[in-house]
């Protein structure tokens, strides 16, 4: 149960560590980051301390590749959250996949799945 909970931590770390590449925190990514504490299970204290130490924060590869799915996932997300993903962003996703040894043609998979996924949510909420 400690392995999984340092794991969530990590891959929660990784999350700021994406949303925060541009040197800042917009409201709809605090809003997902606060939803992933949650459902994580990190405690404010867990949080406020990787806030604190934002700056240092170092990119933990996950051992398997479900966790390195779901990071490239939840970061393609992260960078999506405003609608679209411009260059930079997409070149940090590219840095991200090839760190978790994913290639390029599977991030633009992903990518296009994930677009396809918010379309369709976007149609129904209409």
């Amino acid at each position: 149960m400690k392995k999984n909970r340092k794991i969530k931590k990590e891959h929660f770390a990784n999350l700021l560590a994406v949303a925060y590449a541009d040197g800042i925190f917009k409201p709809e990514e605090l809003d997902f980051l606060a939803e992933k504490a949650i459902e994580y299970g990190l405690e404010d204290s867990e949080v406020h301390q990787l806030l604190e130490n934002i700056e240092q924060l170092k990119f933990s590869v996950p051992q398997n590749f479900e966790e390195k799915e779901q990071q490239l996932t939840d970061a393609i997300y992260l960078t999506m959250i405003d609608g679209q993903i411009d260059k930079r962003e997409y070149q940090l996703c590219l840095q991200i996949a090839k760190k978790l040894d994913l290639d390029q043609k599977y991030l633009d998979n992903l990518i296009e799945l994930i677009q396809q996924l918010w379309n369709n949510e976007e149609k129904q909420q209409d």
